[in-house]
């Protein structure tokens, strides 16, 4: 764990930890760190209020509350308001500890920062980013290699595309919360069904969604030398369009694949075949 003065100090355990207070009541102090390299013994204000426990602080002295009937109480000394034990009882909870993380183990920030190389990880510490690592664990991680398996395609009737930008699949996802910077609450993909190549752009409005696929369908375009054929989504109301009193028209979005002689977009038929089968409801 990390001081107060940015210094480091060694977590041996975590556990739960009860403490009777000489009014009867009992202390229960959970994810309590035992860090030996500690003088002293500190319980957090703040989580103590989180619990439910009150405060009445002066001329120093300290009364804790507990549903408005004194718990406890303790005196200022040294600077810190110190707890009356009278019999120091403490009692340790077993079965409640989790192991101890070890920090400068690369194979732990390996899997923290999404998997990434090795290489990368030392470009990191090389940048002052990350703190001097321990690379005698690193080996081959399993999840990576799995990662990497081609999985077996049990839909032997799916057709798979010949070529890029035959078919780009896309999706919006949101609202995010919290909002990010920029204030974006949404972000689009647009995934080529060949190549698995992917896009992502942030949307502060699901309205955006068309400037951003005119965006990306000049870039691709322009990289590739190839034109897109073909869009598919869920037929959202930003896609499609919204309903009516004359029924379902299609929005800017489809209007524009139009214009550019793509075809309209698709719906997804297996997801409708499961909601159907489901509960028996029509999707159009």
């Amino acid at each position: 764990m990390i001081m107060g003065d940015g210094a480091r100090a060694l977590v041996e355990d975590i556990g739960v930890v009860s403490l009777n207070l000489p009014s009867g009541h009992v202390l229960l102090l959970k994810d309590v760190v035992y860090v030996p390299s500690m003088r002293r013994n500190f319980i957090s204000v703040s989580i103590l209020d989180k619990c439910g426990y009150t405060f009445e602080l002066g001329n120093g002295k300290l009364v804790v509350y507990f549903n408005s009937i004194i718990v406890g109480s303790g005196v200022l000394y040294d600077g810190l308001y110190m707890l009356n034990m009278n019999d120091m009882s403490v009692n340790y909870v077993i079965g409640h500890k989790r192991s101890r993380v070890d920090e400068n183990s690369s194979m732990l920030w390996h899997r923290r920062l999404g998997h990434i190389s090795r290489p990368q990880i030392e470009r990191l510490i090389k940048e002052g980013i990350l703190h001097d690592l321990d690379f005698s664990d690193f080996d081959t991680c399993v999840d990576c290699v799995k990662g990497k398996l081609t999985a077996k395609v049990r839909n032997t009737g799916a057709n798979m595309r010949d070529n890029v930008l035959e078919l780009i699949h896309t999706d919006i996802y949101g609202p995010i919360t919290p909002t990010s910077m920029g204030g974006y609450r949404y972000f689009i993909t647009f995934i080529d069904d060949y190549s698995h190549f992917g896009w992502i752009d942030l949307l502060q409005e699901k309205s955006s969604s068309l400037d951003a696929f005119k965006s990306f369908k000049a870039a691709i375009e322009l990289k590739t030398g190839k034109r897109i054929k073909c869009v598919r989504s869920d037929r959202g109301g930003e896609y499609y369009g919204r309903y009516d009193e004359t029924g379902r028209n299609p929005g800017p979005f489809a209007r524009f694949l139009d214009e550019c002689g793509k075809l309209s977009i698709l719906c997804l038929v297996l997801l409708s075949k499961m909601v159907l089968q489901k509960g028996g409801i029509t999707l159009f």
